[in-house]
């Protein structure tokens, strides 16, 4: 059990708006209040957030570990959505399948590009390692988003990213991944979509804007790197924007759940517009969180009263948290929140909302490690 303490000094900015969940979300309203809040910015955002004491439980794995064959043996991607049933949803990127052997190792027979999951329970201890894949008759898991020939499939993947559920209809943002070479890591980016469904089994239909299925191309924010449905009536939707070579920040982008579907209903954070803080045009979206990776999570917390990123900061070698009055900002800087050591190849940490209890005093965070996802609880104190 690992025990981290801090002085919670966080007081988020007032805002004479508030939504309608007592949340402060609302953006300046007039001139006089934006150019006060924008040359305010740089000074806000250099502000320290320091948490208040937590407890981190050991990680557990959430596939399950005894010897079989047939198994599911490795997952990426880790996405969860909370169902109104009590179960919960999970989009998950690449899937390995094969045999797990009787002193740990494992035999990976095939990979799957991208699936979705269920578990029965939304608690997470309950859920770990009782995920029943999406599969076929022959139990191999089945591709959330196939291809077809007029998509070159043989050539492109499509890996599911965050999604969200409103209207009795589920939604997932992912990425199209275009192939360069043999071997499983050999792709590149070339677009950002989003799918829809009655069911959260599937199948899928991806939105199409004009004849493509990439709302955003590759030199655009690969949004859908995270999703968080406020109380505002708003969803708001995070991804990674190259900044430099090698240099990354997080975008935002936002739109009404019901139409989502339709890229001409985003809007996008950008401070440099005449017309305010959000602007029709893709090429204004301003960077919102510096150095954030290609997967992370952000929610609402109450316990903290303020708005939680969660990630995994690869120059560190921990998962990281950041707080912010507001899903744009000002974003604190990183607070670790514990370690992962070089040789378990770890990446894609995010929190999954779905899971919290105690008000937010409790929270669940999962971890990839060596290509197998493993669960934290997080305790505030």
């Amino acid at each position: 059990m690992k025990i981290e303490k801090y002085d919670d000094k966080f007081t988020p900015e007032q805002s004479s708006l508030t939504s309608a969940s007592g949340r402060r979300t609302a953006a300046p309203a007039n001139a006089a209040a934006i150019l006060l809040f924008l040359c305010a910015l740089p000074a806000m955002a250099q502000q320290k957030t320091v948490f208040p004491a937590f407890e981190v439980s050991s990680g557990t794995p959430l596939l399950s570990q005894a010897a079989s064959t047939g198994a599911v043996v490795g997952q990426g991607g880790n996405y969860s959505l909370p169902l109104s049933d009590g179960r919960t949803l999970w989009f998950l990127n690449n899937i390995w399948t094969g045999e797990r052997k009787a002193d740990g190792q494992s035999a990976v027979w095939g990979v799957v590009d991208g699936a979705a999951a269920l578990s029965v329970s939304s608690a997470a201890p309950a859920g770990s390692g009782s995920l029943s894949y999406v599969s076929d008759e022959n139990k191999w898991p089945l591709p959330l988003l196939s291809g077809d020939m007029k998509e070159y499939s043989q050539a492109r993947k499509f890996w599911p990213r965050s999604g969200f559920s409103s209207g009795g209809r589920y939604y997932v943002f992912f990425s199209i991944m275009n192939n360069y070479g043999p071997d499983t890591y050999d792709y590149f980016r070339v677009g950002q979509g989003l799918a829809w469904s009655d069911d959260p089994r599937g199948p899928y239909q991806k939105a199409r804007h004009g004849e493509h299925y990439s709302f955003w191309n590759d030199i655009e924010p690969a949004f859908g790197s995270a999703v968080l449905q406020d109380g505002d009536g708003w969803v708001y939707v995070y991804g990674r924007l190259t900044t430099a070579p090698g240099e990354h920040a997080a975008a935002l982008a936002r739109v009404r759940p019901e139409d989502a579907a339709s890229l001409e209903k985003y809007s996008y954070y950008s401070v440099e517009t005449a017309s305010g803080t959000w602007s029709g045009d893709c090429a204004e979206s301003a960077p919102v969180m510096e150095k954030m990776p290609d997967e992370f999570s952000v929610s609402y917390n109450e316990f903290l009263k303020s708005y939680l990123a969660v990630y995994f900061d690869p120059e560190s070698g921990s998962v990281t948290a950041r707080r912010a009055p507001y899903p744009w900002g000002p974003w604190s800087g990183g607070v670790p929140l514990f370690s992962c050591r070089k040789e378990d190849y770890c990446y894609g940490a995010k929190e999954q909302p779905g899971f919290a209890s105690a008000g937010g005093g409790r929270i669940f965070l999962t971890l990839e490690k060596k290509n197998a996802p493993y669960l934290y609880q997080l305790t505030f104190k």
